[in-house]
């Protein structure tokens, strides 16, 4: 067994306890505790933690946070207050993680595929317009374009396929 492994299942029963505190259904508290170790350990894979249980805590209270947003939503708790729409913790270091892989690949693009990529899809210029800038052709920026999603596809094939996944 690993060790974020051990250290999860020998706090398991304090994770159970501490989510039973925080939930107005414990009965829901066994699926909260199962989805934040889950979480835990696929977080593992991408990342050393240092402190799985602590880690497991943080998930497990924004697992109870969603399960609420999603309540509210359906009209379950219309009482339940919520002090912040901000994006779960969790989905805020995915999507670091996911921008930091991106600006790495796109680090790796030689100079000129770089501009192009930049002025088409951050900037939003037209092909014409990215030639007429950097004194290229039409068929130069295509060219580059065309590589440069080639290179960023081929770098980004795991986050990629995620996406599809889940979308």
């Amino acid at each position: 067994m690993s060790k974020t492994g051990s250290s999860l299942l020998g706090g398991v029963e304090r994770l159970r306890s501490y989510v039973r505190r925080r939930m107005r259904d414990p009965d829901g508290a066994d699926d909260v505790v199962q989805e934040a170790l889950v979480r835990v350990m696929e977080q593992e894979r991408r990342q050393l933690i240092e402190n799985p249980l602590a880690y497991a805590y943080r998930v497990a209270d924004s697992v109870i946070v969603a399960g609420a947003r999603k309540a509210r939503r359906i009209g379950e708790f219309d009482m339940l207050e919520l002090p912040c729409e901000l994006p779960l913790a969790d989905e805020v270091l995915d999507y670091r993680q996911r921008y930091d892989r991106f600006e790495a690949a796109l680090a790796r693009l030689t100079p000129a595929r770089r501009a192009v990529f930049r002025l088409r899809h951050m900037d939003g210029r037209s092909r014409q317009e990215i030639a007429e800038e950097l004194g290229l052709s039409i068929e130069a920026v295509k060219k580059h374009l065309t590589r440069a999603m080639a290179d960023m596809a081929l770098a980004l094939e795991d986050d990629l396929e995620g996406q599809d996944a889940n979308g």
